[in-house]
């Protein structure tokens, strides 16, 4: 299969990475957690982004991971697109020729952190070196400007792509709320590119601009809302997918109506364990558990909004 053959469609899980309580990782958890996913209808991944703490994980530790989801979710999974991104543009290389040599169906990459590229061109020509060093694996640049604070115009750089040549890009995952940028992107070079919308909470706006791919961490444990929510809307029912949409907000709205903090891995590890019966542990440092008097608003306005009888 060439590069421009890759598809993907619907939910893209960005999976929680679980630890046990001293701060290693619970390898021992990815063959349930790939059964729970395919339980919900998600059956693509998104491996060690900003949701599964790839930033605070060893080389050596991204690296067991993405071969522990790669090895689960054989016969299972459709995908698993291993992100690559760091702060060194070698190490972004190694990990890239990994995630080839194990099988990966695809990489992603953030801009390099702390020395970071400003103009689409600086970013396609990072992406150039990190393709090249997994040749057969399709690429996605991974715009999180909130948090690699490289607020380019991913336009932009599909632009610098027509003279930076770099034959494995593939398209984005686009984290941000610039709906007229995404559009832009999704019609460029007559929609040559894959976009795959990364605000969960927006995912209705994103359909009817012509997605049909999308990255979220809640979809680890409310994946059947949002399936629910693209049939309602692939048949025509806006009222129902609305709904379902509502749902999400009012989930978002949950997390973040406490002290504290909005969204953040540890309260999302918490929400994935309660739903789930597996226990994700604690987040890295400098991440925190929320207090248990936190936890316990939140709980209770999740049970408020019916959220724990939506994702059944």
């Amino acid at each position: 299969m060439s590069i421009m053959d890759f598809q993907i469609d619907g939910l893209v899980a960005a999976p929680f990475t679980p630890m046990k309580d001293n701060g290693e990782l619970n390898l021992s958890l990815i063959e349930p957690y790939v059964d729970y996913l395919v339980s919900q209808g998600v059956l693509n991944t998104f491996v060690c982004g900003s949701t599964g703490e790839g930033a605070s994980l060893s080389m050596a530790e991204r690296k067991m991971l993405a071969e522990k989801w790669v090895s689960a979710g054989k016969g299972k999974l459709t995908n698993v697109i291993v992100h690559v991104g760091g702060c060194s543009i070698t190490d972004s290389q190694e990990l890239a020729r990994h995630a080839e040599s194990i099988g990966a169906q695809a990489i992603a990459s953030l801009p390099t952190c702390v020395f970071r590229p400003t103009t689409g061109k600086q970013v396609a020509e990072q992406l150039q070196i990190i393709g090249a060093a997994a040749p057969s694996l399709p690429l996605f640049y991974y715009h999180l400007p909130d948090m690699s604070k490289v607020n380019i115009m991913v336009e932009d750089l599909f632009d610098a792509l027509e003279t930076v040549k770099v034959p494995t890009f593939r398209g984005c995952k686009y984290t941000d709320y610039n709906m007229m940028d995404f559009g832009r992107c999704l019609v460029h070079s007559n929609g040559k590119y894959i976009m795959m919308y990364g605000r969960d909470e927006q995912g209705l706006c994103a359909l009817v601009m012509g997605a049909t791919s999308f990255v979220g961490s809640t979809f680890n444990y409310s994946g059947k809302v949002y399936n629910r929510m693209r049939a309602a809307y692939d048949n025509g029912d806006l009222e129902a997918a609305r709904k379902e949409q509502s749902m999400s907000q009012a989930l978002k709205r949950a997390r973040v109506l406490t002290n504290g903090p909005g969204m953040d891995i540890g309260l999302n590890k918490y929400i994935m364990s309660m739903v789930s019966g597996m226990d994700f542990g604690p987040p890295r440092p400098p991440m925190q558990r929320r207090s248990e008097e936190e936890l316990a608003k939140i709980k209770a306005k999740l049970q408020a909004c019916g959220f724990f009888e939506a994702v059944k």
